[in-house]
């Protein structure tokens, strides 16, 4: 008897779904249009013409998250029970409005407008993120979704560093001068920059989801295989040998866990009201009291990006030994200690130089590893639930919203400083959940198994504890 064939090549990530392409050139324009406008300038815009109001910055940003939640329920429940391309469909209508009050609020300087195309915005993004997050799960091949998300994270790091490019041109043309008409007119150029984005999502459909149609039997065939098995074959291909002994140590929940993406949206829930309670009033810190130039801040916008991207590449580089939680928190923990020794420099009144590259480390460093977290989850998610499970995503991101009308009451209260001592502290007590997910087998123990299921090699018989063994509820 000849032996079977061997399995064709998997085909190239990108090349894999149609739905890919369009998703990450739809991540990098809307970034890039939405830093144009949000990032920086829209902060300092209604500081100024808020009579130099924290708390009706903190209320616009309240409110934004407070939709996008409002929305994604629904969304999730429709794209999981019916079509996700057409909660992206629906998404367009709020996009449009979005675009047509803030346009008004500015030539009429009205912040009633304002707060409206705020709303509209944000439910614009809880049905995008609630649907086409959940598209591009189902359109990435099992197994690759941290290397896809990872380039996901890239492309919307540059592309939000490309919004405050422009925004540096725009502004040391006007004058180099945080005024109203200088931060109107990049706002408005903002709004223009989001309508080819827009066309990306018309693109994407779910006829077009390629994901692994076998995922979930290989998944459950993962079940079969054993810790030691996965010891044996890493020594074969001299790879680590500890990380398989580690994870066969303590067993790890099933494939399709709910724990393991509920654990993930408590650490990302808390991390999302620490950094909403800080990040709108970092413009304020370097415009009121750093006092630097609208040229100098873009700078900043501009080089915080460009390390992200840089550091998700090294982030995912050592997740392959590490694992993904013990990389996340690693670089959390970094960022802490960033953030620490920016508000140390700035006690101690030592030059601005030291204190704005504290603020670069910190911010590179909490958001290099986003992606690690977030393909796990996926990895325990099954597909039909996905939509709904990115609803937890949008719950982070309304207390991240919601938290910045806190961090408004507590800047009037103790102060940007104060503020920023308690962000710190909430990042780091953000990362403690994820202790206990760091007996999950690494993505390279589950790659390991599939390409033994995929050439169809037998498997031992044993009653040793199995790599993804069963709930109690399943046996």
């Amino acid at each position: 008897m000849s032996p079977p064939p061997a399995p064709p090549a998997p085909p190239p990530i990108l090349a894999s779904s149609s739905n890919i392409s369009p998703y990450l050139w739809f991540t990098g324009m809307a970034f890039a249009a939405r830093s144009l406008w949000s990032q920086s300038v829209l902060s300092t815009y209604i500081y100024i013409t808020v009579s130099e109001s924290p708390t009706a910055l903190g209320n616009l940003t309240g409110l934004m998250g407070l939709s996008q939640i409002i929305a994604s329920i629904p969304a999730g429940i429709i794209s999981d029970k019916y079509r996700r391309d057409t909660v992206l469909k629906i998404s367009l209508l709020f996009a449009f409005c979005s675009i047509g009050f803030i346009t008004a609020a500015v030539f009429y300087s009205s912040y009633a407008f304002l707060l409206v195309g705020c709303a509209c915005y944000g439910s614009f993004y809880g049905c995008v993120y609630t649907a086409g997050e959940a598209l591009l799960s189902d359109s990435t091949p099992e197994g690759s979704r941290s290397k896809v998300l990872t380039k996901k994270q890239q492309v919307q790091s540059l592309g939000t560093c490309l919004g405050p490019l422009v925004a540096l041109c725009m502004f040391a043309g006007l004058g180099n001068e945080w005024t109203k008409e200088d931060c109107a007119w990049v706002i408005l150029a903002g709004q223009a920059a989001a309508l080819p984005a827009l066309l990306q999502l018309c693109r994407m459909s779910d006829d077009r989801a390629a994901a692994d149609e076998g995922e979930e039997d290989a998944q459950k065939g993962l079940l079969d295989v054993t810790a030691e098995e996965a010891a044996e074959e890493e020594r074969d291909e001299s790879t680590d040998r500890s990380s398989a002994r580690s994870s066969a140590s303590r067993p790890p929940p099933s494939p399709y866990s709910r724990r393991v993406p509920i654990t993930i949206a408590i650490a990302d829930l808390i991390s999302g009201l620490a950094s909403g309670m800080s990040i709108r009033f970092f413009p304020i810190f370097f415009y009121d009291t750093l006092d630097l130039s609208p040229v100098t801040v873009q700078v900043l916008y501009i080089i915080s990006p460009l390390s992200i991207v840089y550091l998700s590449k090294l982030a995912r580089s050592l997740s392959v030994k590490h694992k993904r939680c013990q990389t996340h928190v690693f670089f959390k923990w970094v960022g802490v200690s960033m953030m620490s020794a920016m508000l140390l420099a700035y006690h101690f009144d030592l030059p601005k130089p030291v204190i704005l590259i504290c603020y670069l480390a910190r911010t590179a460093c909490m958001n290099c590893a986003k992606a690690l977290t977030t393909s796990q989850m996926y990895d325990y998610v099954r597909k039909e639930e996905r939509g709904r499970f990115t609803v937890l995503e949008s719950i982070n991101m309304f207390s991240w919203s919601g938290s910045a009308a806190v961090g408004g009451v507590l800047v009037g209260k103790i102060g940007i400083v104060g503020n920023f001592i308690v962000t710190a502290s909430l990042q780091f007590v953000a990362t403690l959940p994820l202790f206990t997910l760091f007996h999950l087998p690494s993505e390279e123990e589950q790659s390991l198994a599939r390409k033994r299921l995929s050439a169809g090699r037998p498997r031992k018989s044993t009653l040793e504890e199995p790599l993804l063994p069963v709930d109690k509820d399943q046996r």
